[in-house]
C-alpha cells in the first residue's frame, strides 16, 4: 500500500522561499525540491483560503464541494475530501487542523479539527488541549497559568527540549510586548513550534497511511510583517525566522517519509506579494472577539474579518435571532454618534466602522450593561499591512519513490492535487472530480 503526507501550509510563498534559497538558507525544504518535482499553484478569483484547500482537498470547483470562506460551515460541504475516499478503503487517517473538517472523527489515527472553532473535541481526547490552545491563540491571551498548563501538557507528551525552552523564551518576552506589531510574531512563532512538534510526535506515534498537517501562521505573519526583497524594517528577520522553524519542521518529516517510505506533497493555497508603499496606511479593524464577548453574544454569534469590514452569523448551534444582535450594535455610540454602520441582510450583518468618528485610543463606549469601556477595548489600532495575497506564488512540491527527481513543471491548480495523490495511491478517481493527475511529475 502506498502512503503520503500532505503539509498544507496557508500563504507559504515561492518568492520569499527563492530568496531564502539564494541566500543559503531552508536547506531541508531545497532538499525536497532537488529530489522531487515542483510547480507553481495558481488558484482563481478570490484568494480565500477555505475554498482553495477544499479544493485541494477534494480536487472540484467551490461550485461543487460549497465552501466559500470562514463563514461556511459542515452543513455547506457537498463533497467527500480525500480523507473520506481512503478511510473507506481502509486507510489509517491521521489529520491535523484542516480547515474543511469541523468534528473530530474516529479514524483509525487521530483527527484534530479546524483551528478557528471556538468550541471542538478531538479523537482522541487526550489531544483536546490543542483546539484550548487554538481558542486561546484566536483571543490573543496566553496567561500565565494557562502557559504552564500548556507546558505540563507537551511535557507529559514528551515534546522536545530544545523546542520547548525555545517556546519558553517567546512566552517570557510576549508578557512585556505591546500592540499587533510587537506580540503577533511571538504568538505564531509559539504556535508554529508547537504545532509542528506535536504533529510530528503524533506522526511517529500512529501507524498511518495517509496524514494532513495544515497551519495558517505564514498567512497572518505576511500580512503584517511582508517586505520587498531588499526592503530594511525592524521587522524584517521575522518572516524568515518563521520559515526557519517550518525548514527545520520540513527536514524531520522529510527523512520520517524517506525511512517509512511515504511519498511528501507540500502545497500553500496562495502565495504573498509587498503593498506599494504609499498604498500602505494604518487601519482600524473590529476585535471581533472582544465585542462579543463585551455584548455576551459570545457563543451566539461569529464573525469573519473580511478586508474593512465584519461578517456576522448566528452559529449554527444557536437559536439566537440575528436581529437581537443587530439592536445591540446599534446601542454602541462613540462622540454621540452611531459606532458601526450596519447592513442587515436575511442571513448575515455586514459591519463597518464608523468613518464619520474621528478615532484615538482615549475614547468612552458606553455598553447596554452600564459598562463604560476605551474604544480601543474593541476596535484594533492597527499598523499598515505591508503584505497581500498574489496568485502567482502558490507553493506544490511532491517527492517519493514514484516522483521524478529535481524537476519543474508548469503551473497546476488546487484541482489537480487530490486526483494526483488518488493515482499515486492507486485509488480510483471519482468522475465529478475536475483537477487532472499531473502525469509529469510520476517517474
Amino acid at each position: 500500500m502506498e502512503k503520503a503526507i500532505l503539509l498544507a501550509l496557508d500563504g507559504f510563498s515561492w518568492n520569499l522561499i527563492n530568496e531564502l534559497i539564494e541566500n543559503d538558507k531552508m536547506k531541508h525544504l531545497k532538499s525536497v525540491i532537488n529530489t522531487g518535482v515542483s510547480s507553481t499553484l495558481i488558484a482563481e478569483g478570490f484568494l480565500s483560503s477555505p475554498k482553495i484547500f477544499c479544493s485541494i482537498f477534494t480536487g472540484k470547483i467551490p461550485e461543487k464541494h460549497g465552501i466559500r470562506d470562514f463563514y461556511s460551515n459542515e452543513s455547506d460541504l457537498n463533497s467527500d475530501q480525500i480523507w473520506d475516499i481512503l478511510e473507506r478503503k481502509g486507510y489509517r487517517i491521521g489529520l491535523y487542523r484542516p480547515l474543511s473538517v469541523w468534528k473530530a472523527k474516529k479514524y483509525d489515527g487521530f483527527c484534530i479539527p479546524n483551528p478557528l472553532l471556538l468550541k471542538k473535541s478531538t479523537f482522541p481526547e487526550e489531544l483536546n488541549f490543542i483546539g484550548e490552545l487554538d481558542k486561546k491563540a484566536r483571543s490573543e491571551k496566553y496567561s500565565f497559568k494557562f502557559l504552564l498548563k500548556t507546558f505540563w501538557k507537551l511535557i507529559t507528551f514528551y515534546f522536545p527540549i530544545i523546542p520547548l525552552f525555545r517556546i519558553t523564551k517567546r512566552a517570557i518576552l510576549l508578557f512585556f510586548k505591546k500592540g499587533l506589531q510587537e506580540r503577533m510574531h511571538l504568538l505564531k512563532e509559539i504556535e508554529l513550534l508547537i504545532h509542528t512538534n506535536l504533529y510530528y510526535k503524533l506522526l511517529k506515534k500512529y501507524r498511518l497511511d495517509f496524514s494532513v498537517f495544515f497551519d495558517y501562521s505564514f498567512d497572518t505573519l505576511s500580512h503584517i510583517y511582508w517586505r520587498e526583497k531588499g526592503e530594511k524594517s525592524r521587522y524584517e528577520n521575522i518572516l524568515p525566522n518563521a520559515y526557519e522553524i517550518v525548514d527545520h519542521f520540513i527536514g524531520k518529516v522529510n527523512k520520517f517519509a524517506h525511512k517509512k517510505n511515504y511519498h511528501l506533497v507540500i502545497c500553500s493555497d496562495h502565495g504573498f506579494e509587498s503593498i506599494k508603499q504609499e498604498e500602505r496606511q494604518d487601519f482600524r479593524s473590529i476585535n471581533t472577539l472582544y465585542l462579543l464577548r463585551e455584548l455576551n453574544y459570545y457563543y451566539d454569534i461569529y464573525g469573519v474579518y473580511m478586508v474593512g469590514k465584519v461578517v456576522f452569523r448566528v452559529r449554527p448551534n444557536s437559536n439566537l435571532a440575528l436581529d437581537e444582535f443587530k439592536n445591540a450594535l446599534e446601542t454602541l455610540y462613540c462622540e454621540s454618534k452611531p459606532l458601526f454602520e450596519i447592513k442587515a441582510y436575511p442571513n448575515k450583518l455586514i459591519v463597518r466602522i464608523n468613518k464619520g468618528i474621528k478615532f484615538i485610543p482615549t475614547l468612552k463606549i458606553d455598553f447596554p450593561n452600564g459598562k463604560t469601556l476605551r474604544v480601543d477595548s474593541i476596535i484594533d489600532f492597527n499598523p499598515a499591512h505591508t503584505g497581500t495575497h498574489s496568485e502567482n506564488n502558490g507553493t506544490f512540491i511532491i517527492k517519493g519513490s514514484k516522483i521524478k527527481k529535481g524537476v519543474k513543471i508548469n503551473h497546476i491548480t488546487p484541482y489537480d492535487i487530490s486526483p494526483t495523490l488518488l493515482k499515486l495511491l492507486n485509488i480510483e478517481i471519482p468522475p465529478d472530480i475536475d483537477g487532472r493527475v499531473l502525469q509529469e511529475v510520476f517517474d
